[in-house]
């Protein structure tokens, strides 16, 4: 039996990411960074709140980007099915039998009845089928057959598959344009610098551990702004993770529309008496990946958790968090670890702390009590950030 605690092998940095930990290390000594922004700013507390803001945010960003619907992994055999329903779309992602994953509208194409009702567990199918009328779809969409064929002389079965939408797995993530009327997708395009990252995680071969999903009250870009700034590490995580952090600097920087942020760890001292092959994303820094819109992938130092913010009204989210590790529990101790450390971030310190407080965010904005918020000099990429969001969202109709 391996008694060891399970450990993540060094990822090698590339260039971005040297360079983000070079920064971190020289700003060890230093109460200011270099990329601070010479003044804070002011935002409207209406963008957490106004119902139009979010249909143009639904129609501009979110029916428009690559969104990252889940991980290959829990799709893992062939006849795998997972139905998920996502800003007023029934989805379904399916493995079929030649190993091809697709996204699917859960729509029948004859009468629009769900093909499956519930939402959230992995089932296996050989194919799908209406409840109502039984029309048939393999799990490519193509529509296989019909009771009484007769009935419909001019139906052309290859013209009524269901509903399909642009999607990719790339670097073992399932991506996809909400928009059947969309045709191509190109993640790598989308992310950008941030592709290049992400090769080097080797989420291909990762296991998914545990995925909980949950509605809470709050606005999905509260929870973005929460991971984009570390000003708050050391007051509302103090029962948590804060030891593990000091209070300084992160580095990060903006990559087109998305977001890396390098964040010390206590043992980042270590890493200066170390060669530059030695340094440690994991156990010298914790790395964030904010990909725009509603994406954030957290490397702690023997896991990553993905975390999808998927609005539903102003005031509420479907929040997705999946946590990825190397590989499936090897043995009793391994699983036990990963299980209390699944706890402990889920639990304790997203549930508990960054929802919590979003959800108390939210109730504060909605009350009218305050005409403007305040980004300091430790939050400008949430400035960064909402410019963006509001920049789309200016975009033509």
């Amino acid at each position: 039996m391996n008694n060891a605690t399970p450990r993540t092998p060094i990822t090698p940095l590339n260039a971005p990411l040297t360079r983000l930990f070079e920064r971190l290390l020289a700003d060890m000594d230093h109460r200011e960074s270099p990329e601070w922004d010479a003044q804070d700013s002011r935002l409207d507390p209406a963008v957490y709140c106004d119902p139009a803001l979010l249909e143009r945010e639904k129609i501009q960003i979110f029916r428009r980007l690559p969104l990252c619907l889940g991980h290959a992994d829990q799709l893992r055999e062939p006849g795998s099915v997972l139905a998920r329903d996502l800003l007023g779309l029934p989805l379904l992602l399916t493995r079929d039998r030649h190993g091809e994953i697709h996204v699917l509208l859960n729509v029948c194409r004859h009468r629009g009845a769900r093909l499956i009702a519930g939402e959230g567990e992995v089932c296996r199918h050989q194919g799908l089928s209406c409840p109502y009328h039984a029309w048939t779809y393999e799990l490519n969409g193509a529509l296989r057959g019909v009771p009484k064929p007769e009935t419909f002389p001019t139906l052309d079965l290859a013209a009524r598959g269901l509903r399909r939408l642009p999607s990719q797995v790339r670097h073992g993530l399932i991506w996809a344009i909400l928009d059947p009327a969309q045709t191509d997708i190109d993640v790598a395009g989308f992310l950008g610098g941030i592709d290049e990252d992400l090769s080097g995680f080797g989420f291909e071969t990762q296991h998914v551990f545990r995925q909980h999903a949950r509605r809470r009250a709050t606005n999905w870009k509260l929870m973005m702004d929460a991971f984009q700034e570390t000003y708050h590490i050391k007051r509302l995580h103090a029962p948590t993770i804060a030891p593990f952090f000091p209070d300084r600097n992160p580095a990060g920087e903006g990559v087109g529309l998305h977001t890396r942020i390098l964040v010390a760890r206590d043992r980042l001292p270590e890493a200066r008496t170390l060669p530059p092959a030695q340094w440690d994303l994991r156990r010298h820094a914790t790395l964030t990946h904010a990909i725009f819109p509603n994406s954030l992938l957290i490397y702690h130092p023997d896991a990553t958790s993905h975390m999808g913010m998927f609005p539903i009204s102003p005031g509420e989210i479907l929040f997705v968090h999946t946590l990825f590790t190397p590989h499936a529990p090897r043995d009793e101790k391994e699983l036990a670890h990963w299980e209390r450390t699944f706890a402990m971030i889920d639990e304790g310190v997203f549930g508990a702390e960054d929802l919590f407080i979003s959800e108390q965010i939210q109730l504060g904005v909605a009350s009218g009590a305050n005409d403007e918020l305040v980004f300091g000099r430790q939050e400008h990429h949430l400035r960064r950030f909402h410019a963006n969001v509001a920049a789309l969202c200016r975009g033509p109709d």
